[in-house]
């Protein structure tokens, strides 16, 4: 009985088939028709049961939007922020600095260099300190080495960067100044400017914490005493430009910015912006975040500080910038995904109105390049300002080009008149797009995934030229006709 029940079964089942595939239609629950089964298979297997349709590319023109109103790039669009200890270091132990670090800087245009970040309100000149410290605030601050200017000046010889040197405004002294301002004049070849304190409105007012609850006045009383300070250290520059006030965020004195601009003098209004933090949750800097339109934006939340500064008939700059305050994040900041951001920072930054990004090192992931010994090690952050500095030179103009779907588009024109195109896709899915009426094109792309810049040369088949933006990724396209 076991045996013809199993006979009977399998009877049944090759029926069952056979009625399936000469297409009969089968009542019995579960029975698929021969449609179903094949649309399952590649499902059950792991692949998708239907490739999604491609998407339709759309054309663009590498001069589209060139002839409206842009923004001129009258400074250099990137320059370098250091602290003095870094700076201390890469000048080596040489009477003049590794070759490498001087071609480093010639690759990035002799770009404005600043020594500047947190070791500003720390450093002293060379000797001014007791030995041994007799005092715990002695004992940390630094002073610079007796070498420091002259080695200082054998670098910016062969590579004439604008020199802006910060001047110890929280824990210094008027004759320290009157010493480093004399130092930097000593160093500078091409240039000179000073900085009167690093944050200042992040400087704890005294006593201040003993306060039962914040005063509703914290902010004028905030910059009272700086323009008291200042003002003293303003006298010891000999007349020199100074830049400020270096607020760690410019909404908080948003309100005594205009007064602050005016009492000072200031010949350039600098801020500094970090679009993530690495300094509480350093866990929450990921290369997902670092690619976000919010970090790539961060300058536009500070446009009321350029705002103040055209009514006062002064440019403004974001002299202290990088990826994630507090360092960065190895793995985040010094990441591929930086030279993507990097770029989409610069560009927010001069369409918002400021005229320079200053890129920050204090020896730390986010460093665009470090040096070890005698050579320079180039990490993605710094090839992407190597890029910005060809991209944008100065008598360049940039604007936004509207229509271009799904990206982001902006041409840049050359001082020679040339344009070309600069596509950045901050979707995760790839675009394709057609250029139209060019012979041939050159790309330069820079991607989330692998280090460095990509050059790709194309030739058009009856004057167009197929190619695809790659999510996450960013293209500049120059092209002939």
């Amino acid at each position: 009985m076991r045996r013809l029940s199993r006979a009977l079964i399998l009877l049944a089942s090759v029926l069952a088939l056979g009625l399936a595939f000469a297409g009969g239609n089968l009542s019995v629950a579960g029975a698929l028709r021969p449609a179903d089964a094949f649309a399952a298979a590649p499902a059950a297997r792991g692949k998708p049961a239907k490739p999604p349709a491609a998407r339709p590319a759309q054309e663009v023109a590498i001069t589209q939007g060139a002839s409206a109103p842009g923004v001129d790039v009258t400074m250099p669009a990137v320059g370098l922020s250091m602290e003095y200890p870094v700076m201390a270091q890469d000048l080596g132990a040489g009477a003049c600095p590794p070759p490498a670090l001087v071609t480093a800087l010639q690759q990035l245009g002799s770009p404005p260099l600043s020594l500047a970040g947190d070791s500003q309100d720390m450093t002293v000149p060379s000797g001014a300190l007791p030995t041994p410290p007799n005092s715990w605030e002695a004992a940390t601050l630094y002073a610079l080495p007796a070498s420091f200017w002259t080695q200082l000046h054998c670098l910016l010889s062969a590579s004439p960067d604008p020199l802006t040197v910060g001047l110890n405004l929280k824990t210094g002294e008027l004759s320290w100044a009157s010493q480093l301002v004399a130092g930097a004049q000593s160093a500078a070849t091409n240039g000179l400017s000073f900085s009167l304190g690093n944050e200042p409105d992040l400087y704890s007012l005294p006593n201040y914490s003993a306060l039962g609850h914040p005063q509703a006045n914290e902010e004028a009383l905030e910059v009272g005493l700086y323009l008291q300070l200042a003002g003293a250290l303003e006298q010891e520059v000999d007349g020199a430009p100074v830049i400020g006030p270096e607020l760690a965020s410019s909404q908080h004195w948003q309100h005594e910015l205009p007064r602050v601009i005016a009492q000072l003098h200031f010949a350039v209004v600098g801020v500094h912006a970090y679009p993530l933090t690495a300094c509480v949750t350093p866990k929450a800097v990921t290369v997902a975040g670092l690619l976000t339109p919010y970090a790539a934006d961060e300058p536009q939340n500070l446009v009321s500080a350029v705002t103040d500064a055209q009514a006062a008939g002064v440019p403004a700059i974001i002299s202290e910038a990088n990826s994630a305050s507090c360092g960065g994040v190895a793995g985040v900041s010094d990441s591929p995904a930086s030279a993507v951001w990097a770029v989409r920072f610069v560009l927010s930054a001069l369409k918002t109105g400021f005229r320079e990004v200053r890129f920050h090192f204090s020896g730390d992931p986010y460093d665009p390049f470090i040096v070890r010994g005698g050579e320079v090690v180039t990490r993605p952050l710094g090839s992407a300002l190597v890029a910005l500095n060809r991209w944008l030179p100065v008598g360049s103009s940039l604007r936004t080009v509207p229509g271009v779907h799904e990206l982001v588009a902006t041409s840049v024109t050359e001082p020679t008149g040339k344009t070309f195109l600069i596509l950045d896709n901050e979707r995760s899915r790839a675009q394709p797009i057609v250029l139209r009426g060019v012979s041939s094109a050159d790309l330069e792309t820079f991607g989330a995934v692998s280090a460095g810049l990509k050059v790709t040369q194309l030739s058009a088949v009856r004057g167009r030229i197929k190619l695809v933006v790659a999510g996450n990724s960013l293209v500049a396209i120059s092209a002939a006709v």
